[in-house]
């Protein structure tokens, strides 16, 4: 074990500043809001470079049967240039986020609808319903997509809406009403943000997830009532 001693210690000073940061921090906001933030690690650099030094000397030695120590140096050599391009903050890399991915993602507040919320219609009609339903189907349906589109791009596919059965359509929907919910959903063009941000996480993450979550649930009992309003209208 004492001839792993040296890589192995240029492993942990590639990994330690990941941890122990010992630099600044800046943040640059306008009109309230963070538009970019920079973090600078001395020590960081300092540890990453002699993790380098100790590793390439172990890949430097010419003894033989030294295989799984140069291949553990390589590792350590790898992962302390990492830590060099983490610390000028070149690249940017934080393990907390995978162990925890969306730490920083405020939970959903939407837990279901009260006994009195639903969608009103006046005047009760045929045409009333299906226009509604039309509308409010296409909005869902475009809004569970962008959020999907951000979730699989920015927190790695951890959805918080429900994307099949935003697209489904429940039996009492004939093909008309299904084509009319289609044009509507071709009209609204989804734009995926180019770039992930707290400010856009929490916006579609949370504040669409729960406004999306909870327009699906409204036009589950609305189609629940249109289901009745056709079954109890009559029939000429």
């Amino acid at each position: 074990m004492q001839r792993f001693l040296k890589p192995l210690t240029a492993l942990i000073l590639g990994l330690l500043p990941f941890f122990l940061f010992i630099g600044s921090t800046g943040t640059l906001m306008v009109n309230g809001e963070t538009v970019s933030d920079s973090r600078f690690n001395p020590g960081g650099i300092v540890l990453a470079l002699i993790g380098i030094a100790l590793a390439a000397a172990v890949i430097a030695e010419k003894s033989s049967g030294q295989m799984a120590r140069k291949l553990l140096a390589g590792l350590a050599v790898l992962v302390c240039a990492l830590q060099l391009a983490s610390s000028a903050d070149l690249l940017r890399i934080d393990p907390l986020d995978w162990v925890m991915p969306d730490r920083n993602l405020p939970a959903a507040e939407y837990s279901g609808l009260a006994e009195a919320d639903r969608i009103y219609l006046v005047p009760e009609t045929e045409e009333n319903y299906r226009s509604t339903l039309a509308h409010r189907k296409a909005e869902i349906i475009s809004s569970a997509r962008l959020h999907n589109a951000y979730a699989a791009k920015c927190h790695g596919g951890r959805s918080r809406v429900d994307l099949a059965r935003a697209e489904a359509m429940p039996d009492v929907f004939d093909a008309e009403l299904q084509s009319a919910v289609a044009d509507r959903v071709a009209q609204r063009k989804v734009e995926v943000p180019q770039d992930c941000s707290r400010r856009q996480s929490i916006g579609i993450m949370v504040a669409l997830a729960d406004e999306t979550n909870r327009s699906m649930d409204m036009v589950d009992r609305l189609t629940e009532e249109f289901r009745s309003f056709i079954a109890t209208s009559p029939t000429l």
